[in-house]
């Protein structure tokens, strides 16, 4: 585990509560393992979270709208953007999260960082990772998200009532959760998906080439932005859009699995071009690479798990001769 990563806040409650599963308790003592101060952490949000004992009011519809007013108009003030630092974001987060048990209301617990902002009459949830940073969100319907390195999606504060629609810059993976009459929606810049419940990854950066679809399991029907519907993709079918062409490429009975495991810490390239594997390695380590790439027609098949920036380059000089000097995040890399 990143050594600034945190498990989920409501994971945390139930193993406090000693309301998780076995596994759940498994993979937080894991983490209590790695370091001491993740104890301290726990010691004190048990401390400062009162009212873990304190039982779930039950209120009427109407109650629980005026109830809700109330404590929107606390946690997310109309501005044009507040940035939260990560100590104020923990500590805002246990305060909101208190007063979501006692209304019985779910929240949504960020890992990275989080901020409200005033958009055409209605305000979003914008949730954002840095460059060589990873982080996982869990939507206030229960779909799980993963953000991978320089992502930020964004809903709004109606979401899972009206709609279920966030929107993406960047790649994440989706778990959704099924609801029959509540698709799920990811919007890009490029194309639009829509689910019921199943679990994909979109991979929709704004200086990529192509904005990519790949399911892993259920069906997602791709959409243009003219609302035409461009694909239904079944699992392990990938859906590529070419921005420069304007053009789609479906891949049916790929490896859907190997464009989502960076959620589980690995990097994986078959058969990639060079620039291809350049900008995956720049985010996935958080550096600049510059390396004269054009007219190289080699592809290349590795992955990345533990190995540091100088082991993958050390690795792939034995595929292609290369020299390469790394002076903080900047790395300078030529062909001999």
């Amino acid at each position: 585990m990143s050594m600034d990563y945190k498990p989920p806040l409501d994971l945390l409650v139930r193993y406090l509560q000693k309301e998780c599963t076995a596994t759940e308790c498994s993979f937080v003592e894991a983490w209590l393992s790695e370091d001491e101060g993740n104890y301290l952490y726990l010691e004190g949000l048990e401390k400062e979270w009162v009212h873990f004992d304190a039982k779930s009011l039950v209120l009427n519809s109407r109650e629980r709208k005026q109830v809700w007013r109330v404590i929107r108009s606390h946690i997310r003030p109309a501005v044009t953007m507040i940035e939260m630092s990560r100590t104020r974001l923990w500590i805002s987060a246990l305060a909101i999260a208190s007063i979501m048990l006692l209304v019985g209301i779910g929240a949504t617990f960020l890992v990275e960082r989080e901020s409200w902002r005033q958009i055409g009459g209605q305000q979003l949830s914008v949730v954002k990772t840095n460059t060589g940073q990873k982080s996982h969100v869990i939507l206030p319907d229960g779909t799980k998200v993963w953000l991978n390195s320089g992502t930020k999606i964004s809903y709004s504060n109606n979401f899972n009532q009206y709609n279920r629609e966030v929107f993406l810059e960047g790649e994440a993976f989706f778990d959704v959760v099924h609801y029959e009459n509540l698709p799920f929606t990811v919007n890009t810049t490029d194309i639009d998906v829509v689910v019921k419940g199943t679990a994909f990854d979109v991979s929709a950066y704004k200086d990529d080439t192509f904005t990519e679809v790949s399911l892993l399991e259920g069906m997602v029907e791709v959409y243009g932005k003219d609302g035409v519907l461009v694909k239904a993709l079944k699992p392990n079918d990938l859906l590529r859009y070419d921005k420069l062409k304007s053009s789609y490429a479906l891949l049916r009975g790929g490896n859907a699995e190997q464009y989502s495991t960076w959620t589980a810490e690995e990097l994986v390239f078959e058969n990639e071009s060079l620039a291809v594997v350049i900008k995956k390695m720049e985010r996935w380590y958080g550096v600049k690479i510059d390396w004269p790439y054009d007219g190289v027609k080699k592809n290349y098949t590795f992955r990345i798990k533990t190995e540091s920036l100088r082991e993958i380059l050390q690795l792939i000089n034995v595929i292609t001769p290369i020299d390469y000097v790394i002076q903080g995040s900047d790395v300078r890399v030529n062909f001999r």
